[in-house]
């Protein structure tokens, strides 16, 4: 038997997929494995060659409804699997919140300021993503690595090494900068040199994390 039919939900056997459901679920699957999050719809239409994404939708449909896949939300990326194939560690793709730019003089990561969850594979983070958020990033002050609209991987503290790039805010604006202290203020350097450096005092900056990669989304 194909191992892809050799799918559990809940102690219970699944229904069985279509050829094409099978095509579209170990896209899902490759995609999450591969590069940490799932397809969008556009990216599976363009995989089974459709002729538009509402063909697409219609195999996510079939997928959800019979057990294999849920979706979160209205972000483009928003696939959850709820079961894979036989001995399939699901439990290494997890829900990583994406927080919006301000705080309201809160800590960034503060439930209020919660904006969507996004469904990314654990490995992808070095720390084991329970004190891992995602901020989109405005702007393309750190470009080229980091451009306006890549979704970024920040681990939440509240200090930082020299050198590392930080997630700040400053007042009630956030900022994504390296972090170079000196010995009586700190500079918030950007990457991109058609911007500013940015010059603080230790007590007018709150550091809410450290940048530990970007999703790239298209």
């Amino acid at each position: 038997m194909n191992c892809i039919n050799k799918l559990y939900f809940q102690g219970g056997t699944m229904q069985k997929l279509t050829e094409k459901e099978k095509r579209v679920l170990t896209k899902i699957q490759k995609c999450i494995e591969n590069d940490g999050t799932a397809p969008t719809v556009r990216e599976i239409a363009d995989f089974i060659d459709a002729d538009s994404p509402r063909a697409a939708s219609y195999y996510l449909d079939q997928l959800e409804s019979k057990g294999y896949i849920r979706r979160t939300s209205d972000s483009t990326r928003n696939i959850v699997l709820v079961a894979g194939k036989e001995g399939q560690k699901l439990q290494d793709i997890i829900q990583v919140p994406v927080v919006g730019w301000t705080a309201g003089g809160q800590a960034i990561w503060s439930e209020q300021n919660i904006e969507e969850w996004i469904p990314i594979s654990r490995r992808f983070f070095k720390y084991g993503g329970d004190d891992i958020y995602l901020l989109k990033v405005k702007g393309n002050s750190m470009s080229p690595d980091i451009e306006s609209g890549d979704m970024i991987i920040v681990k939440k503290q509240y200090i930082a090494n020299p050198g590392e790039v930080v997630v700040a805010l400053l007042g009630e604006e956030t900022t994504v900068k390296k972090y170079l202290p000196r010995e009586d203020h700190i500079l918030l350097q950007p990457n991109n040199k058609d911007f500013e450096p940015i010059l603080v005092f230790p007590d007018e900056v709150r550091i809410q994390g450290v940048v530990q990669g970007v999703l790239k989304y298209y």
